[in-house]
C-alpha cells in the first residue's frame, strides 16, 4: 500500500512539475491549459480541475480560457460550465492530420483491414506521455465495437495501439511512462492496474499486445501491433476491438497475422523498407 501511494505521489508530482516548468507568458500558459484540457474527460474540464492539474493562479486561468474562448480555441458549456476543446481547434487539428503522412500512408491499408476483419481499427501515435487518435477505419457492419475517435487524446500506454508501442520501447522507458501516468490510468472506468501491467509485460516479451476486459466492458478483447521504421522504433500503433467471445485461439492468430501484414506494407510505403514473404 505505501509503494502504491508513492507511485500515485510521484505521479502528481510529474503533473505538477510541467506547470512548475511552463515558461512565462500567454502563450506558454495556453498551450499548458489546452492540452490539459484535452488530457481530460470528454464531458469537459471544471475549473477546480485545471486549477489542480496546471498549478496556475485561477486569476491566471480566467485570464488565459478568455483570450482561449475568444480565438474559438475552447469552449464552454452553459449548463455545467465545462470547459472543452472549440471547434475552431478541431477544425485546425482535423486539417493537421490530413497533412501527417502516417495517416496518409495508411488509411487505404487500414480501411481495407477493417472491412476484412469486420471490427473497427484504430491509428494512434504518441505524444510524449499522451497518445492521440489519428485514424479510425471502421467496417460496414451492423455491430462494432471500440472506442474512441480521431483526435482523442489519452494517457499512454492504455490502449491496445499503445501497449503495442511499448512492446518495442526499451523496457526502462515502459515502465517509467507507466509510473508517471498510473494516476492518470486510474481516471479511466473499470482500470485494471494488475492485468494491464501483465499486459504490458507481455507485449514486452511478445512484441505486440493482446488483452481482454482490461479496460472496455468485461466482454471485450483488444489486439495492437506496431508500426515501425527502419531501425525498428515504433512511430504508431495498430489497434482493434472484439467480442472476446468471437474470436478463438485460431480467430485471434489470423486477426494478428493481418494486423502484422498491414503494418508491414504501412512501413514499407513510409519509410522504402523491403517486404518480406
Amino acid at each position: 500500500m505505501a509503494e502504491a501511494d508513492n507511485r500515485t505521489k510521484q505521479g502528481r508530482g510529474a503533473q505538477h512539475a510541467d506547470a512548475g516548468e511552463v515558461p512565462a507568458g500567454s502563450l506558454h500558459r495556453a498551450r499548458l491549459l489546452v492540452t490539459t484540457i484535452a488530457r481530460g474527460s470528454r464531458r469537459g474540464s471544471a475549473l477546480t480541475e485545471l486549477v489542480a492539474r496546471t498549478g496556475l493562479p485561477r486569476a491566471t486561468i480566467h485570464r488565459v480560457l478568455d483570450m482561449l474562448m475568444d480565438m474559438g480555441w475552447v469552449e464552454r458549456d452553459p449548463v455545467t460550465q465545462r470547459f472543452n476543446l472549440g471547434r475552431d481547434l478541431a477544425a485546425l487539428g482535423y486539417s493537421a492530420i490530413s497533412r501527417q503522412p502516417v495517416e496518409r500512408a495508411a488509411a487505404t491499408e487500414l480501411s481495407a483491414l477493417a472491412e476484412a476483419l469486420g471490427q473497427v481499427v484504430f491509428l494512434n501515435l504518441r505524444s510524449g506521455l499522451d497518445s492521440v487518435c489519428i485514424g479510425r477505419y471502421d467496417p460496414r457492419s451492423d455491430i462494432q465495437i471500440g472506442r474512441g475517435d480521431v483526435g482523442l487524446r489519452t494517457a499512454f500506454g492504455v490502449t491496445q495501439s499503445c501497449i503495442a508501442m511499448m512492446s518495442r520501447l526499451p523496457e526502462d522507458e515502459v515502465w517509467e511512462v507507466v509510473r508517471i501516468n498510473l494516476p492518470r490510468y486510474h481516471r479511466v472506468e473499470r482500470y485494471d492496474e494488475l492485468r494491464h501491467r501483465e499486459a504490458i509485460a507481455r507485449a514486452l516479451r511478445e512484441g505486440w499486445s493482446c488483452f481482454d476486459g482490461m479496460v472496455l466492458d468485461r466482454s471485450t478483447g483488444g489486439m495492437g501491433v506496431p508500426l515501425c521504421d527502419a531501425a525498428g522504433y515504433p512511430v504508431a500503433g495498430v489497434g482493434t476491438t472484439f467480442i472476446s467471445a468471437w474470436l478463438d485461439e485460431a480467430g485471434r492468430a489470423d486477426c494478428r497475422a493481418r494486423m502484422e501484414r498491414a503494418a508491414a506494407r504501412i512501413a514499407a510505403r513510409l519509410f522504402d523498407l523491403p517486404l518480406s514473404g
